[in-house]
């Protein structure tokens, strides 16, 4: 159940504060196992990307464990996992080394210097590859990061085109690769440096959405609501190639629900940006909510990077991961 507290947050962000409230709080116990992915999605009727960009939000703060095989867990508190057995276990290790450093006539800082470089490497070892995912518009950057999210090797940064544009540096910090829309890749081909890979991709509408637009009958009226105007032309060519009869299109963006509401009333059909949940506030989620409930037909366009681009992005990702971890080891 959704707390009224949170009720003016984005969808994911109030079922990330629901359950933090709740581990918090004690009502969620440290070892308690949550549901997965695909049951909490459906226990609080929302999409599995919203639940899964959620438990990862949870693990990055260190509120829950995600364990291979066995599910999703509460993390232990601070207090057990800093228990004093533990603490005087790792103080002895430390001692221990240092000893031994001491015997190799080392200096105390030459032996923090082996120490930091050495967990350097491990952290190395152990991380995924680093993918700077670079678009435009907010749509773009989540297809292409939810098409990555099945790579497990990989780890994904949204960054808008405009910080890069401001910024180039930016593409500086670490990253291994750059994936972006092909729209963009000459443009960005001038500001990447040379030795980072750039890797362009295209979008193609799913079979579903492809059905649902095929199946518009003569005559009706289509409206098109994206987070990002900068998305309306890739929204309507895509509507258009599969429209059995020419429609007249118009284009609107969420952002003010009374704006949002007026422009839902003037259309039978509605196509919905993708993965719009996660990128609407609750205010314009309840709006779609109750259009739905009085009969509006809403069109949920679902888009994915197609197939040859993410061949080629995968073994490029797997090359890198490759050779880094042989680099490691050499």
């Amino acid at each position: 159940m959704t707390n009224s507290n949170h009720e003016d947050y984005p969808l994911y962000r109030t079922i990330y504060c629901d359950l933090r409230d709740d581990i918090e709080s004690g009502a969620l116990p440290a070892g308690a196992k949550l549901p997965s992915i695909r049951e909490c999605a459906e226990n609080r009727g929302v999409s599995v990307g919203t639940i899964r960009h959620v438990y990862s939000l949870l693990s990055r703060d260190g509120l829950i464990k995600q364990r291979r095989g066995r599910g999703t867990f509460v993390a232990s508190s601070t207090a057990e996992l800093d228990d004093g057995s533990r603490k005087d276990k790792a103080l002895a290790a430390i001692d221990r080394m240092i000893e031994e450093m001491s015997r190799l006539e080392f200096t105390t800082r030459e032996a923090q210097i082996f120490f930091e470089l050495r967990l350097r490497q491990m952290e190395d070892i152990t991380r995924p590859v680093r993918v700077a995912v670079v678009a435009a518009t907010s749509e773009e950057r989540s297809i292409i990061a939810q098409s990555l999210d099945a790579i497990r090797i990989a780890g994904t940064f949204r960054i808008p085109f405009d910080d890069v544009l401001s910024h180039p540096g930016r593409l500086l910090s670490g990253y291994d690769l750059i994936v972006a829309p092909e729209r963009l890749y000459k443009e960005l081909k001038l500001l990447v440096p040379e030795q980072m890979p750039l890797m362009p991709v295209a979008f193609q509408l799913s079979r579903a959405s492809i059905a649902e637009f095929m199946s518009l009958p003569k005559g009706v009226t289509l409206g098109i609501l994206t987070i990002s105007m900068g998305f309306a032309d890739v929204m309507q060519s895509a509507c258009e190639r599969y429209l059995l009869e020419p429609l007249q299109i118009r284009r609107a963006r969420f952002g003010i629900p009374d704006s949002t509401r007026s422009f839902i009333e003037q259309f039978d059909v509605v196509a919905l940006a993708p993965d719009y949940e996660n990128l609407i506030d609750s205010k314009e989620m309840v709006l779609i909510q109750e259009f739905a409930d009085k009969g509006k037909v809403f069109i949920r366009t679902e888009f994915g990077c197609d197939r040859g681009s993410m061949l080629y992005i995968n073994d490029a990702i797997e090359h890198y991961y490759r050779d880094l971890r042989e680099s490691l080891h050499s």
